[in-house]
């Protein structure tokens, strides 16, 4: 199912803001003190030093944003944050930026979720861009979990995460023509994965903010069954205004001969693992 918008926010604009607010958009940002003693991440953080690398057991995985694109969490790592610490009872986890964001470097945060159910939960980061752990660990920002699907995060709804199946091509490979492409279930090289389909072999992508030919343009892109890892690749539409236009193309591309044509003209680019 695609989506256009973040809070009735463009996509185009959601993902210029590259990894602080790809990072609230996945976690839902919240910024609210909410009394509910049941709530999940509420100010009771006497757990979080634990450091219980086991504790996100229970979300480790790929899963699906009912905003669009896709959320990897492992015992470690929360897309690109480290997990610090964590309470698998209380559903919190205190996370580190990576050196390379550009909003807060090296920040912390203190991301909730809710008990997973069916196979999705819902999370909501109370509090970020923090000068230390401690802080994180400390702040007396909450969640309500009452509702949501409507509300409860700093004045929005919470983010609800699907569990989904990783890309099939996932990995780092070298091209025919002599690049270095890499592919995660989270970005094709530096495109935003905002949706794909393993049985079909499609995705629908978004240029990064700063592309030099079409900034936040969105793709997509078809990709040929895998033997012996190598695949074949082709950009069928690209620099289109939304997800849903991307989706919609009648354009398509032949593989009967990838390695000569039916891609635009041009012969399909062969992905090859390093």
């Amino acid at each position: 199912m695609l989506q256009l918008s973040w809070r009735e926010v463009p996509v185009a604009l959601f993902r210029n803001f590259t990894f602080l607010f790809a990072t609230c958009a996945l976690a839902a940002c919240g910024t609210t003190t909410a009394s509910n003693a049941g709530d999940a991440g509420s100010s009771d953080t006497s757990s979080d030093a634990s450091g219980d690398t086991t504790a996100s057991a229970g979300i480790i995985g790929v899963w699906a944003s009912n905003f669009g694109g896709y959320s990897e969490i492992t015992a470690s790592q929360w897309d690109e944050m480290a997990i610090l610490s964590q309470d698998a009872g209380k559903r919190f986890a205190i996370t580190q930026n990576p050196a390379t964001d550009k909003y807060s470097p090296l920040k912390f945060n203190k991301i909730v979720w809710t008990a997973p159910k069916d196979g999705a939960f819902y999370t909501c980061m109370v509090d970020y861009g923090l000068a230390s752990a401690e802080l994180a660990s400390a702040t007396t920002k909450t969640a309500d979990d009452s509702a949501p699907d409507k509300s409860g995060c700093g004045g929005f709804s919470w983010t609800k995460l699907t569990s989904a199946v990783a890309i099939e091509i996932a990995g780092t490979y070298k091209d025919d023509f002599g690049g270095k492409s890499v592919i995660t279930s989270r970005f094709w090289d530096t495109a935003w994965l905002f949706q794909y389909d393993n049985a079909k072999r499609v995705a629908i992508t978004q240029n990064a903010a700063d592309d030099k030919y079409n900034p936040s343009k969105f793709s997509k892109v078809v990709w040929t069954a895998p033997v012996a890892g190598s695949f074949y690749t082709c950009t069928v539409d690209y620099g289109l205004d939304s997800a849903e236009l991307a989706a919609a193309t009648t354009k398509t591309a032949d593989d009967s001969a990838p390695d000569k044509s039916g891609c635009g003209g041009f012969s399909w680019t062969k992905l090859t693992p390093q």
